[in-house]
């Protein structure tokens, strides 16, 4: 998403979700979203991946499918790239 229209959308006024994606803060007009959508928003690449950190701190990877409801705290974080024999 290019940044003036990031800026429309913070400008528009009415109801919106926020959700966090590697700390980054992003707010929506849709309660729900698909892990793909927001991936997009976040600019990751669907082969990269996502995860969702639940509320305890555990993260579980979520298929491109998943539908979220958008509740307040919700954080997301793009899924880690191993390389064998890199630390």
């Amino acid at each position: 998403m290019t940044t003036a229209a990031r800026e429309t959308m913070e400008n528009q006024t009415g109801k919106f979700f926020t959700f966090f994606v590697d700390g980054k803060e992003f707010r929506v007009h849709e309660p729900t979203m698909t892990a793909t959508q927001i991936m997009q928003l976040a600019g990751i690449a669907p082969e990269v991946g996502l995860l969702l950190i639940e509320d305890d701190g555990t993260q579980r990877q979520v298929p491109l499918d998943e539908v979220f409801e958008l509740e307040p705290g919700r954080r997301f974080k793009k899924a880690p790239r191993f390389k064998r024999g890199v630390l």
